[in-house]
Parts: C-alpha cells; sequence; structure tokens
C-alpha cells in the first residue's frame, strides 16, 4: 500500500484532541481497521469519515465506545435495510 493512503495515529489524535485509547477501543469494537507499521499505529485514509463520526458522536453527545458500537449497528442495519428497499422497488416497477 501507498504511504499516502495512511494517517497517523498520533496525527489524527492530535489534531481532533482525542486520547489514542479512544481509538484503540474503536478497533477493539471493529468499527475500524488500523495497521501497525515502523512509524507506530496508522489508519487508512478511507476509515476518516467514519472515525470523525464516531470523535464527533463522543465529544458532541458524549456517548461511550458501547454506545457508539449500538449506534454504528443501527446505523448499518437501517442502510442495509434502505438497500434492500431500493432493490424491491425497482423489481416491483419491473413488474408493473
Amino acid at each position: 500500500m501507498e504511504k499516502e493512503s495512511y494517517i497517523s495515529l498520533k496525527t489524527f489524535c492530535k489534531r481532533y484532541g482525542i486520547q489514542e485509547s479512544f481509538v484503540h477501543s474503536m478497533y477493539e469494537f471493529e468499527l475500524v481497521h488500523m495497521d501497525h507499521g515502523q512509524d507506530g499505529a496508522q489508519l487508512p485514509l478511507e476509515e476518516l469519515p467514519l472515525l470523525e463520526k464516531m470523535v464527533r458522536l463522543h465529544h458532541e453527545l458524549d456517548i461511550n465506545p458501547e454506545g457508539i458500537q449500538a449506534i454504528h449497528h443501527l446505523l448499518q442495519q437501517v442502510e442495509d435495510l434502505q438497500k434492500e428497499v431500493v432493490s424491491l422497488r425497482r423489481k416491483l416497477d419491473r413488474l408493473e
């Protein structure tokens, strides 16, 4: 993988004013991916939007990591159901 496709954990935490333990807990709950390279822990850039959302939930709403995991799971279910509705509507339109 290219070096530009990652951001160091330290840089991310410093920029967002969070502790590394928060990101590690998100990793332990399997909500984000993290790679461990020569320079320490690194986050894939494609994970940043999700991780930024989790940081906002934690800071603005004071939600703990367990709550963030539950919210993420529920939002994933809603997204899956929305995709299923779109698919079923397409099938229904073809039958009409």
